[in-house]
């Protein structure tokens, strides 16, 4: 396959501005993630510098041109950091409702402890009173030995003994804890204090004021209480659901922001912790279209760059300022100076990743090389290609040819020119007619 070829090409700077982005990505969700773990005290240090060693490994793999590999574990390290976060603060959300029920149960045996000591007439300091009604652990111990000494004076073993019988003290306040009756918890106010404890997780939402409402509620009368609990759980649901979509979007956001600033654009310092979803969305919507503009004409000018430059090597005759012609005109054609009847045309469309590049013959006044000629040109054009392959491999990028011609497919194009090609210099490119003859 010797005649025109459209080939896509791919090089070096352009792999290491996409390396050097996904990097750029990891940072900020690295910080985002010590940011969250910190707050929600669900991090250490050993976890931290475990982190800080997967993202070094990862830059590593760049300064090592590793950029197949750093391509592929960049997300899923990304990826990870967001889900052990959600893995660290379901932990921490399970923990705080171990730690509500532990508190229930307290309050609860304290009443029952209370109530106890009530009966059997034990005089209570009302300090000791106040704090048993607030389930307080200290004055639940302090409590539980008043009832034993009780249980255990002289004399009090008829009566004292009998109004004892149920529910008496065991041989630890652990082992009576434990044999208290457990009430079941409202799985309502469960769920919804559960949701209380995520919103605060995910954007340290104010949660006092559901909270008041839910502690009113466990004391309300039954009508009060479930319009309460009705209005929480619809409050809540729609808070939660509204704070998991915009704290995945502020993740997006800062780690689009990164890769914009790696890409040498200058990203929008505004807050987002105040952005609703809509304004999020549009905002990492117009960075990543910043991202993908800086981009797209770094790499075509790199691309042009690059295929001069080996064309250059192989003696093609490339003057100053041809590069910027042929993102200008989209379209080029030099001269071998070895053949100089002979060139090559590249065309590519401005920011286009493909090209088409072509052998050509020249003509001057109508004169040009013996058309035998032409399927050697067009097989010396091929070893051109595959030596334009190998360089392009070597600087670390690469050339794919995705269509090609075999040799004698199709005639050589052949360009009229001004002048006679053996007049010119050696820096100069062939003077085009307005028209081309095929």
């Amino acid at each position: 396959m010797s005649g025109p070829k459209v080939v896509r090409i791919v090089t070096r700077e352009e792999i290491l501005a996409i390396c050097h982005g996904q990097l750029a990505r990891v940072d900020a969700a690295l910080a985002e993630w010590t940011r969250i773990g910190r707050r929600n005290d669900c991090i250490d240090d050993e976890a931290l510098a475990t982190a800080n060693r997967r993202r070094d490994a990862l830059a590593a793999l760049i300064a090592s041109d590793r950029f197949m590999d750093l391509q592929k574990q960049a997300p899923v390290e990304e990826e990870f950091l967001r889900a052990d976060m959600q893995r660290r603060l379901a932990a921490v959300a399970a923990e705080q409702a171990a730690a509500r029920s532990r508190e229930r149960r307290g309050r609860e045996a304290a009443a029952t402890l209370l109530r106890r000591l009530r009966e059997v007439g034990s005089p209570l300091d009302p300090g000791l009173v106040a704090a048993l009604e607030r389930g307080d652990a200290e004055a639940l111990a302090k409590g539980f030995e008043i009832l034993a000494d009780a249980s255990a004076r002289p004399g009090a073993a008829s009566g004292l003994a009998s109004s004892l019988r149920e529910g008496a003290p065991s041989a630890t306040l652990a082992d009576w804890l434990a044999a208290q009756p457990r009430t079941p918890g409202d799985p309502a106010v469960e769920r919804i204090a559960a949701r209380l404890d995520e919103l605060y997780a995910l954007d340290g939402f104010d949660t006092s004021g559901h909270r008041a409402r839910l502690d009113e509620a466990a004391d309300a009368a039954p009508s009060r209480r479930n319009l309460l609990i009705d209005g929480l759980e619809v409050e809540t649901g729609r808070s939660l659901t509204d704070a998991r979509k915009r704290a995945s979007l502020r993740t997006d956001l800062v780690l689009a922001r990164a890769e914009l600033a790696a890409a040498g654009g200058t990203p929008s310092d505004g807050p987002s912790d105040a952005m609703g979803a809509s304004a999020l969305e549009a905002e990492i919507a117009s960075t990543r279209a910043a991202i993908k503009s800086l981009r797209l004409g770094r790499a075509a000018a790199a691309r042009r760059a690059a295929v001069l430059e080996g064309l250059a090597g192989l003696g093609y005759e490339v003057a100053e300022g041809m590069s910027t012609s042929l993102a200008d005109e989209g379209r080029l054609v030099l001269r071998s100076a070895a053949r100089p009847d002979y060139g090559v045309e590249v065309s590519a469309v401005a920011g286009a990743e493909r090209m088409q590049m072509r052998p050509v013959a020249f003509e001057a006044g109508g004169v040009g090389p013996d058309p035998a000629r032409d399927r050697d040109a067009e097989t010396i054009w091929c070893g051109n290609v595959s030596t334009l392959q190998d360089a392009l491999a070597a600087a670390g990028g690469g050339l794919v040819i995705e269509r090609a011609l075999p040799v004698g497919a199709t005639p050589l194009k052949r360009i009229a020119v001004e002048r006679s090609v053996a007049s010119g210099t050696a820096a100069e490119a062939p003077a085009l007619r307005e028209r081309t003859l095929r």
